[in-house]
């Protein structure tokens, strides 16, 4: 079924900062770029992107995020935070936590987080965040947090090289969901966790993503662009840097890097 921007609206409590604006597209290069475009247009911070299919979809690392046709929520927030840059991290933090919740209470479906932005089910990813930033001196200008979710995909569906790594919420449940309704549950969630970061409450916000997570007491191999790491991943801190115990019994805190969850022994 097709998304329409006024059923959304409709299904939204009134006064929420997220969703005030909904723009609904068949087609898109990137949400994310959709959205910073509409920013500049001087659409309010809160406007929310919703493309049928993107034709450019980006992920982490410069990564392709697979976005075929009328099967997956591809949906960006285009925001003006004024939480200082030390804490953009934790914008990330706070949209996996949103994003996570309202899987979990519309398909009870046991969905955790990997460090810093994934969603995974059994260990294989069915969502991510891509947050971009234009941050100027002291203060973040504009930020555009991307959110992609493998819905109704299925294994017909992926890449042979994604197979192994990726899932979708209709392989789990074996049936089709809405996307719409998980979009509105999205958005309700998002703006109550938004809240939480713009009001300072960094303690309420970490302690629902370590609630959620499925890093925390696993082995972990970290890959930098110069090296990379064994270790086991303890905690994140205040700005939601991944604090990690290497195997010499030192500590590291991490803030960007590529991790990989080891299988458990």
């Amino acid at each position: 079924m097709e998304i329409k921007a006024e059923d959304l609206k409709k299904s939204l409590p009134s006064g929420l900062e997220i969703g005030r604006e909904i723009v609904v597209y068949d087609e898109v290069e990137s949400t994310n770029s959709k959205a910073n475009e509409l920013l500049k247009q001087g659409y309010p911070s809160g406007t929310v992107v919703i493309a049928d299919r993107q034709t450019k979809g980006k992920g982490r690392l410069g990564r392709t995020w697979i976005s075929p046709p009328g099967k997956n929520l591809y949906m960006s927030i285009a925001l003006k935070p004024t939480i200082p840059p030390k804490y953009a991290t934790l914008l990330t933090l706070t949209s996996v936590v949103a994003c996570t919740t309202a899987l979990r209470r519309y398909t009870d479906i046991p969905v955790v987080i990997k460090w810093p932005n994934d969603m995974l089910i059994d260990d294989k990813k069915v969502g991510g965040i891509l947050t971009e930033l234009k941050i100027e001196g002291e203060k973040i200008k504009a930020a555009v947090v991307g959110i992609g979710i493998n819905v109704n995909m299925t294994e017909e569906d992926m890449p042979e090289e994604i197979k192994e790594i990726a899932s979708s919420l209709k392989i789990y449940r074996k049936e089709d969901l809405s996307r719409g309704l998980l979009a509105v549950e999205i958005i309700k969630e998002f703006d109550k966790w938004y809240q939480l970061l713009e009001k300072r409450q960094r303690k309420t916000i970490i302690d629902r993503w370590m609630q959620l997570s499925g890093t925390i007491g696993r082995q972990v191999k970290i890959i930098f662009t110069d090296r990379e790491i064994l270790a086991t991943a303890e905690a994140i801190d205040e700005e939601g840097r991944l604090i990690v115990k290497l195997n010499d019994g030192t500590y590291e805190k991490i803030s960007a890097g590529d991790v990989t969850l080891l299988r458990a022994k």
